[in-house]
């Protein structure tokens, strides 16, 4: 197996994994929607919260601790 090979190898399954990743947390996302019954404001503040990077939210959750 050459090199080449295994790298296409590493990206298909990066590709995969990234697109089942995104598909997971958009059906979690609408889960707890139907499921908690939150209402405009707090939809509002999940929205602005979902829309930070994981930077951001790594510092956040870093200063409370």
């Amino acid at each position: 197996m050459s090199w080449l090979e295994i790298f296409g190898w590493f990206f298909a399954f990066s590709i995969t994994t990234s697109l089942f990743y995104k598909k997971g947390v958009k059906a979690g996302i609408k889960h707890a929607l139907m499921t908690l019954e939150l209402d405009s404001h707090q939809i509002e503040k999940l929205n602005t919260e979902l829309k930070k990077d994981g930077h951001d939210l790594a510092m956040k959750t870093y200063k409370l601790n």
